[in-house]
Formats: structure tokens, sequence, C-alpha cells
């Protein structure tokens, strides 16, 4: 009878600490380009346990996928579980974060978390009501050859239009100074040398027959010269 009243207790015990133990996470949560999501699941009320066990489960129809599972202490020690998807397991004080990584865009779904109290007994168990994760495929690096070909062909064409530029600047500055020169250097006597010259001009003096007339300068009139005999 004793054995009974026991037994009942404990199982009565077990059913309240379950009853009240709950698991939540959050609604949506959205992967990174890299590939990689962090997904907290949170838990309360789950007692005096020492060991605490951890399953994501993924949703697919009517069918649940286990994508990682791993037990841990309340030392919250930080691990790895090594499968596809890479999960990195970071417990903390009722809660523990799942860090997945090397997610691709068919990895969209719905995830579960599942909370285990493993020891010491009774055993409890719980689920979340699931976390929609989106993965979205990274876009593909551009081709570096091509902008090398388009940054080429601008730095050609402004190169190119720098020439004709110039040319046309210079040819307009040879222009001008063609307009502005004579082409013809004439060198000007100087007014000293002009001062220095006695202007003169020839008269003709035909005062007898049968002799040359021969120049007078300023004004003045000249014998002519008789041949001796």
């Amino acid at each position: 009878m004793l054995s009974i009243l026991v037994t009942v207790g404990f199982l009565c015990r077990a059913t309240a600490i379950a009853e009240v133990m709950e698991v939540t996470q959050p609604a949506i949560v959205l992967a990174n380009r890299q590939g990689v999501a962090s997904l907290v699941c949170k838990y309360k009320n789950i007692g005096n346990a020492k060991e605490i066990r951890v399953t994501l489960l993924k949703q697919t129809g009517d069918q649940t996928i286990e994508i990682c599972a791993s037990s841990y202490t309340t030392e919250f020690k930080t691990f790895f579980v090594e499968k596809v998807i890479q999960c990195h397991v970071t417990p903390g004080q009722n809660n523990v974060t799942l860090t997945l990584a090397g997610l691709q865009a068919n990895d969209t779904g719905l995830y579960i978390c599942k909370m285990e109290r493993m020891y010491p007994p009774p055993y409890l168990m719980n689920k979340g009501n699931g976390t929609h994760l989106y993965v979205i495929d990274p876009e593909p690096c551009p081709d570096t050859a091509i902008y090398l070909w388009v940054l080429g062909a601008t730095a050609s064409g402004f190169f190119l239009y720098s020439i004709i530029i110039s040319a046309i600047l210079v040819g307009k500055a040879i222009k001008r100074r063609r307009c502005l020169t004579t082409g013809v250097y004439v060198k000007m006597p100087s007014e000293k040398l002009d001062k220095k010259v006695i202007p003169f001009h020839i008269t003709v003096n035909c005062n007898k027959e049968g002799e040359k007339p021969f120049p007078t300068w300023d004004g003045v009139s000249t014998s002519s010269f008789q041949l001796k005999k």
C-alpha cells in the first residue's frame, strides 16, 4: 500500500512539473548571406536538472527530421555537432542557442526545439511551437574581368578625349599668334643717323655753251671746269 502511494505521488509530481515546463522559440529567423542562422530555444521550470538534452527537428509535412541533438550539463560548455548542417550549441541560463552553418535555400522550413530533462529523474520533455527559418542563396560574385574591361574602356575614352581637347586648344593658340604677327621684319633707322644725313638736290647750270652742267649743293652754284689747252 505504501509503495502504491509513493508511486502515485511521484507520478503526480512529475505530471505537475511537466505541465509547467515550457519551451519557447522565435517565430521567424532569417539566415545571413553566408548561410548562418542562430536559433534561441528558451525553457523554464525544468527543475533541478543536471543533464539536459536539446534536439532540433525539421518539420517536413507529417514527418520530422532530426537535424542535430546533444546532451549537456549545467556547466554550460559550448560544443559542436558535426553533420551536414553544422550545429554550434551554446547553453545558457534557461536557454540554449543553436547556431546553424552551411545552410542552403532548400533548408528553408519549420524547425522545432525539443528539450528533455535527462537527469535526475523524473524524465521531462517538451517542444516549442516551431521557428520558420528562411535561407536565401547568396548572389554569385560578379565577374571581375567585366569590371576591369569597363574600367579600361572608360579610362581610354577619357584619355582620347583629353588629347582631342588639347589639340584643339593648341591649334587655336597657334592661329591667334599668326593673326597678331605681320610676318616681315623691317629694321628702322635710328633718329641719330637721320640727323647726320644732309639733304641735297641736283640742279643743272647751262650758262655757257659747250660746258657740261655740274650739280649744286644747298642751292650754291659751282663753276664749270674748263679743259686747259
